[in-house]
């Protein structure tokens, strides 16, 4: 009987021990960083989105096919000596080229051009920007940035624009804070997410004991 009864729970207890897993990695995908970065974006429509999407899954494997790669503490604070000066050298060309197209699309030569925003908290699952203009409620925004310069994290992700709030400054400027939630995020740009977002609030740690 007692035999009988273990054998019986067993699969109750595995169907627990795998909603445990799920509901940890859902809580984890909503661990948010509250500190801002600069973010490219341009905007599309969602037709324009899935047509984009559909001639990419033609060159490369679909979103949900990328394996599950968990990032740890030694695989971000590992680096080479000389790569903090490369990575640095690497991002001043990113922007220079960036200073020369803004030159370009002021005379309307370029079309297709990247605006500026600056992020101020982001989460797996979406995150919030600050922008000079507004954007309508379900507007799909490709946005790119660096999340860390060392070690190198850099983005390049979609996202829709699920809610607008105007803010007013003192100074009689306004902006507009977007929330963003993500599109067909790959499950190893989560995992950076996430684990720039622990390194940082790590740090912030560390900064306050050193002070206390």
């Amino acid at each position: 009987m007692h035999i009988s009864l273990v054998i019986y729970c067993f699969p109750f207890f595995f169907f627990s021990f795998k909603v445990m897993g799920m509901q940890s990695k859902e809580r984890r995908s909503f661990v948010r960083g509250n500190f801002s970065f600069n973010v490219k974006f341009k905007t599309m429509t969602k037709d324009e989105y899935e047509d984009l999407k559909k001639s990419n899954e033609a060159i490369f494997p679909p979103f949900n096919q990328e394996q599950d790669i968990e990032v740890n503490d030694r695989e971000i604070n590992d680096g080479h000596p000389v790569s903090a000066s490369l990575i640095n050298h690497l991002v001043q060309i990113d922007q220079k080229l960036d200073q020369i197209l803004d030159l370009l699309s002021k005379d309307k030569t370029v079309n297709g051009m990247y605006n500026q925003g600056v992020g101020l908290n982001i989460s797996g699952s979406g995150m919030k920007i600050m922008v000079d203009s507004s954007l309508e409620h379900g507007r799909v925004i490709h946005t790119k940035f660096y999340l860390s310069k060392s070690p190198l994290i850099y983005m390049d992700i979609f996202g829709e624009v699920v809610h607008v709030t105007q803010v007013d400054n003192k100074d009689g400027e306004t902006h507009y804070n977007l929330g963003i939630k993500f599109l067909d995020l790959s499950i190893n740009d989560r995992e950076r997410i996430i684990s720039s977002v622990f390194q940082r609030q790590r740090g912030n740690i560390r900064k306050i004991k050193s002070v206390l």
